[in-house]
């Protein structure tokens, strides 16, 4: 998969952002006449991803979406947002390939009245019946973290499934490993507040290993009620790897993924296709930093010499 950047800005400053040095330090927003470039740059792979800063702020948001939703090499576009200005882009939104993604913020971290419209723009998305076509997910970077403005949402439009994105810190000193425990009993809170409601979690990216989690842990795991095995496996961390997904900007550059932008940028100029563009990152990056280890106690981890295991996300190492 593909993400395209329509532009660096962004509405909110989200205090767990690891972009909040990207956001309102780059160029231009990106042109129709780019989109569509790159468009062709990305076609190999059918799905592609929109996001920003908060893509809905672009001025022609809506004739950028038409132009991808009318391009028949894509099967799947995912529009990555807050949520937040959906109510002015409501028709844009509403069709069969495009999957809205909404990030949903507590009131304590984006404000009553911003909380109050995104709750507002997911009741209208429900009531133009694409409710299939909406997926929300949550970003987990505090100790003790109040989830309660997520469970109102999920409860009142009776989601069955949910993106969990545990936050890459900006200090990545703890490394993936000693990060995740510390983080432990906050995703476990929130995980049996899900089994509660029999909502099924997945990870956005940052896999956790199994062997931060005990056996009776574990077990609390495997008794949600995930979509598939697939995401089952993951979630267990019996698949706690990622592959290069490429985010390109409106000045034609592109990085493995946005955990990862700050290591190797690169003109897609010099590239044939997004496949060829994969494989470089996958060399450049993944090829040498999966030989690292996040601690001490992955170094002769037997999934970690297999290649079973990154420790968590790769900006770690």
């Amino acid at each position: 998969m593909a993400n395209i950047a329509l532009l660096n800005r962004c509405n909110l400053r989200c205090p767990y952002c690891f972009a909040n040095d990207y956001i309102e330090n780059e160029g231009e927003d990106i042109t129709v006449d780019t989109f569509s470039e790159l468009l062709d740059f990305v076609a190999p792979d059918p799905s592609l991803g929109i996001i920003g800063g908060e893509p809905l702020l672009h001025k022609d948001f809506d004739k950028i979406m038409s132009i991808a939703q009318d391009d028949f090499r894509f099967n799947r576009i995912t529009v990555f947002t807050n949520g937040i200005f959906v109510d002015k882009h409501l028709s844009a939104l509403i069709n069969r390939k495009t999957t809205v993604l909404i990030n949903v913020n507590s009131k304590g971290d984006i404000g009553k009245d911003n909380f109050e419209r995104l709750d507002n723009n997911i009741s209208a998305l429900m009531q133009a019946g694409i409710k299939a076509n909406i997926d929300i997910g949550i970003n987990v970077y505090k100790r003790e973290q109040d989830f309660s403005d997520l469970l109102y949402i999920i409860k009142k439009y009776g989601f069955r499934k949910i993106r969990v994105s545990v936050v890459i810190p900006r200090d990545k000193s703890l490394g993936g490993i000693n990060y995740f425990m510390e983080m432990k009993p906050t995703l476990l809170s929130l995980y049996k507040e899900l089994l509660k409601l029999n909502v099924s979690p997945c990870y956005d990216c940052n896999a956790i290993p199994e062997c931060v989690y005990t056996n009776e842990e574990r077990e609390l795991l495997n008794s949600l009620p995930f979509a598939n095995d697939f995401e089952r496996e993951i979630f267990l961390g019996k698949r706690s790897v990622c592959s290069p997904v490429i985010d390109i900007y409106p000045d034609k550059t592109a990085t493995r993924c946005f955990g990862c932008y700050d290591m190797e940028r690169v003109s897609i100029k010099d590239f044939d296709n997004l496949f060829d563009l994969k494989n470089y990152f996958f060399m450049k990056i993944d090829a040498r930093l999966v030989h690292n280890y996040s601690c001490e106690e992955c170094k002769d981890c037997y999934k970690h010499k297999i290649f079973g295991c990154f420790g968590g996300c790769l900006c770690y190492k």
